[in-house]
């Protein structure tokens, strides 16, 4: 398993804006350490020193994105995961896609989960309120690397 050491930032310039690194604090917490602009701007916050539990507090969806951590770090593997999110059942508002990618110091237990999401505004009058604000959502692919 890789560590936080092995990304080099320069070869992922492209992809920066869309990644965020989140720290492994134990069973079920997690806190944002960086947060690609891409992935501020559509989540309508900068979440940066914040758990996952502090800035999902209000958000419908909470539980089933940190049930995609707790996958990821718990079988110390990678995991993709789309979403859609709706107004209402039928209008699709973006498409979420997000890889979630294991990190380890010590090469055995997971202290890091390095995340690239990519977010498509489908309704674009959507994209200044956020997606945060969009419920309710489906999963529709979710698959284990």
């Amino acid at each position: 398993m890789p560590s936080r050491a092995d990304l080099d930032p320069s070869e992922l310039k492209k992809i920066l804006s869309h990644v965020m690194l989140v720290d492994v604090l134990g069973s079920h917490q997690y806190r944002y350490r960086l947060i690609g602009t891409d992935c501020v701007m559509a989540h309508g916050t900068n979440a940066v020193g914040k758990t996952l539990d502090e800035a999902l507090k209000t958000f419908p969806y909470k539980d089933h994105v940190i049930a995609l951590y707790d996958q990821c770090a718990g079988e110390c593997r990678p995991l993709y995961s789309e979403s859609l999110f709706y107004q209402n059942r039928d209008i699709i508002d973006c498409h979420v896609r997000v890889v979630f990618l294991p990190l380890s110091n010590d090469g055995a237990t997971v202290n890091m989960i390095f995340v690239i999401q990519v977010i498509a505004f489908i309704n674009e009058e959507i994209r200044n309120n956020h997606f945060t604000l969009i419920k309710p959502h489906k999963e529709i692919v979710h698959e284990t690397l």
